[in-house]
């Protein structure tokens, strides 16, 4: 770890040298007194925030070069704006991304890049409104398959399942919701998927229950990663199941609603300082996760690098009980309910919650009694409405909210300061 620290202390260094060029940041460092020769990490101290807001509508002012290197990428993320975030990538910072995921996600499950896979992915591979295969498109140069994950219908899964049989792929990487999604109708049906090396999962919250259901289906072991387009973090599993943050890609602070630095074990928001990117430096930057670092920081796998205890999701999704306990993950609420493809949970109001279930055979009113008696035992005495439904409605991006809070953001700020002070609400 000492050298992790030293090197990350030479690349924030080189970081703060580039953001002194960047618009946004030279105006940052003259309103809060940040002088070129403080320390790297007192200056990282008296940084305020960056908000996904000024990323959006300001990207090109936390660009440090007046003219963009030959070769610059910009990768747009959707966002739940209409407003999608613009990151820019010189080639060699591409080329650095794409390197850390194959060593420290695919190696670390004995994979070869170069092998066969297929992804379940955002990209739109076919319209919409096309109703018979293929739902898939191949790169050669990738040795890869890239599926639609909109077409993921009851009555399309049998053209994915025949697809599976022929193309065998070694590997099966995307979104946990779209695999399990396949892996229920094929445990449903009998007709399982020839067995792969390895699931590689990302962008969104694997729950206990997607886990069994996508190992079970491929045989396999499932390693879930933890990055995105911003490129400033990047947390992958090792074969022990442990989420490893690689400290030379970024720096990741898990702060309370004060900012301040949350214990190991506790819930906090993910604040990330990228080390690689110095075209457009993102310093403290508030990516929308809530995340809690590990009680145990040891790892058999003997990796010298900080440990996730999970991802728990968006920060935004972070439901509350009328003392100000805060709730995201609701596995334990499905905890003896086996018959069920997927499932969310809304918090509607303080008191009541309705859980979407897109059940399967063999789902009746007993599951239902579970998950109530269960979300009693998980929140408190909450009403909950269990409505069964044909599927569940994902964002624009493709991904899938395991979580919703409806409650207003007002109420939200009362419920901390009620668990903070004792205030009466």
């Amino acid at each position: 770890m000492e050298q992790f620290h030293a090197y990350q202390e030479q690349q924030l260094h080189d970081m703060l040298s580039a953001a002194w060029h960047a618009p946004y940041y030279l105006q940052v460092f003259k309103d809060f007194d940040i002088a070129p020769t403080l320390p790297p990490f007192e200056v990282l101290k008296r940084l305020p925030l960056l908000s996904k807001e000024i990323l959006r509508t300001r990207a090109k002012d936390l660009v440090s070069q007046r003219s963009l290197p030959k070769g610059t990428m910009i990768f747009k993320s959707s966002g739940t704006t209409g407003t999608p975030t613009k990151i820019y990538y010189t080639p060699e910072f591409h080329a650095l991304e794409l390197a850390v995921a194959v060593s420290r996600n695919l190696h670390w499950a004995n994979i070869s890049h170069r092998e066969r896979r297929l992804m379940f992915g955002v990209r739109k591979v076919c319209r919409y409104d096309q109703n018979k295969p293929p739902f898939w498109r191949f790169s050669p140069a990738e040795n890869m398959a890239y599926a639609s994950i909109y077409h993921l219908s009851a009555k399309f899964l049998p053209y994915y399942l025949d697809f599976l049989h022929k193309y065998r792929p070694a590997m099966i990487m995307g979104y946990p919701s779209a695999l399990q999604t396949v892996a229920c109708y094929a445990l449903e049906n009998d007709k399982l998927p020839p067995p792969a090396k390895a699931v590689f999962t990302t962008s969104e919250t694997v729950t206990a229950q997607a886990r069994r259901t996508i190992e079970a289906a491929w045989q396999c072991r499932l390693y879930d990663r933890y990055g995105g387009v911003e490129g400033c973090f990047f947390a992958s599993q090792c074969e022990h199941g442990r989420y490893h943050v690689s400290p030379d890609v970024g720096i990741i602070e898990i702060v309370d609603q004060d900012g301040l630095p949350c214990p190991l074990n506790v819930l906090g928001e993910v604040i990330c300082t990228g080390l690689q990117n110095t075209l457009q430096p993102l310093l403290r930057y508030r990516l929308g996760d809530a995340a809690r670092w590990a009680g145990e920081q040891q790892c058999p796998c003997g990796r010298a690098m900080p440990i996730l205890e999970t991802i728990e999701g968006r920060f935004e999704d972070i439901c509350y009980t009328r003392d100000g306990r805060q709730m995201l993950r609701f596995d334990t609420v499905f905890k003896g309910v086996e018959n069920i493809r997927e499932a969310q949970v809304v918090q509607d109001r303080l008191e009541l919650f309705t859980v979407y279930v897109v059940p399967i055979n063999g789902f009746d009113r007993h599951d239902i009694e579970q998950i109530k008696n269960n979300m009693k035992l998980h929140v408190g005495n909450v009403e909950t409405h269990v409505n069964l439904v044909n599927s569940i409605a994902r964002a624009a991006s493709g991904k899938f909210r395991a979580v919703i809070c409806n409650l207003s953001q007002e109420q939200k700020e009362s419920l901390r300061r009620y668990k903070l002070t004792g205030q009466t609400l």
